[in-house]
Order: C-alpha cells, then sequence, then structure tokens
C-alpha cells in the first residue's frame, strides 16, 4: 500500500512538472518576435506608447521612445497563479537582482504589469500603482 502511494505521488508529480513545462516551453515559442506597445496605464490613467519588446531565444531587448535600447537576459515563471517573465539586465548581470513582470498571452496581444520598486504584480490590472502596457505582435 505504501509503494502504490509513493508510485501515485511521483507519477503526479511528474505529471505536474511536465505540464508546467509544456505551458512554460509553449508561452516561450509564443512569445518570440517583436510586440509594439499600444498603451500603458497606471491607477486608471491611460495614454499611447510606442516601446517596442523583442524576444529572441532567451534575450529580450526593450526599446523605449527615445529609440534608447536595453537588453535583458529572461525566463519564464508559470507556476503560480500569474505567469512571470524574470528579466535581468544584460550589462550588469552579476550586481543586480532579477525583476519579475506579470504576463497575460492572448494570440497576438500580450499584457505586461510592472509593479512598483521592490514590489511584485498581484494581478493583470493597472490598480495598486502597477503599469499595464498593452502590445500587439508586428504585422498583426
Amino acid at each position: 500500500m505504501k509503494i502504490s502511494f509513493i508510485i501515485l505521488v511521483l507519477v503526479c508529480a511528474l505529471s505536474c512538472g511536465v505540464v508546467g513545462d509544456g505551458a512554460k516551453s509553449t508561452d516561450r515559442a509564443n512569445l518570440q518576435g517583436i510586440w509594439l506597445a499600444q498603451s500603458e496605464s497606471q491607477n486608471g490613467i491611460k495614454k499611447n506608447v510606442s516601446f517596442v519588446y523583442v524576444f529572441r531565444g532567451d534575450k529580450l531587448t526593450f526599446t523605449d521612445e527615445t529609440g534608447k535600447e536595453i537588453t535583458y537576459s529572461f525566463k519564464l515563471d508559470t507556476t503560480g497563479n500569474l505567469k512571470l517573465i524574470i528579466i535581468q539586465p544584460e550589462e550588469t548581470l552579476n550586481i543586480s537582482t532579477p525583476v519579475s513582470v506579470a504576463y497575460e498571452l492572448d494570440g497576438d496581444s500580450l499584457k505586461i504589469v510592472v509593479a512598483p520598486p521592490g514590489f511584485h504584480p498581484t494581478e493583470i490590472s493597472d490598480k495598486n500603482n502597477q503599469e499595464l502596457i498593452i502590445c500587439k505582435r508586428k504585422g498583426s
């Protein structure tokens, strides 16, 4: 009886790991490419923006409205209630702390939530001083 229970627990644990990895790799593949930010809102105040996010492999390049580029390494964490992109600037890999931003991917639409410094996103919204950035895949 004990052995059957242990086998059942192991099978469940392995199955959950495979499902989590599957979602992670599917999202990783679906994020690849160029994303154009359309709007940004915080606490209900919305403005139009023209940021560009480029996902290639495990790199994310962000270009702001002035043309300044920052390259990050990124990984996904799809294990919690919120899916997270964990980013770290390439130029300071050894000295900076990774930052987690929440995301919601739906076909050619991407929502990114950035929490205030020192906090983690709590939901896909612009509430509680979080920034909600709405992006569309380039060419869609």
